[in-house]
């Protein structure tokens, strides 16, 4: 692979992440309220909103268990949008399930996607040069 076909591949893999990590923004801020929810009973109340913070666990251990291992760069790309997918779950589990913690998981989304930064992206694409 030569040096602009590597170029062209990185490139894609940046976009992605960046479109991930910008949509992620604009849609918290464009489906929460302007107002802050009060805690509520039921489900708000408790303790049950940690169980949104399960699929930023399973984000992160695709990131951080099975991405290294993986050496085929289409196999990668598909776990790396995966694991985006589903760091980005978290923060709309918060806005639909859990209001009251939609800010708290918001921001656990956005961590959990940025863990996804593609610098680790270059091993799948030697260059010949």
């Amino acid at each position: 692979m030569n040096q602009q076909q590597v170029r062209a591949q990185m490139t894609v893999w940046w976009v992605l992440w960046a479109a991930f990590q910008a949509g992620i923004v604009m849609v918290y801020h464009t489906l929460s309220s302007a107002t802050p929810q009060p805690p509520q009973t039921g489900l708000g109340g408790s303790s049950a909103w940690f169980a949104a913070i399960v699929p930023l666990a399973i984000s992160a251990m695709i990131r951080w268990l099975v991405l290294p291992g993986v050496r085929i760069a289409q196999t990668a790309l598909v776990l790396f949008i995966v694991g985006i997918a589903m760091a980005e779950s978290t923060c709309f589990l918060g806005l639909f399930i859990f209001p009251a913690h939609s800010q708290d998981l918001f921001m656990l989304s956005v961590l959990g996607i940025f863990q996804f930064i593609p610098y680790f992206a270059g091993r799948y694409f030697p260059n010949d040069s």
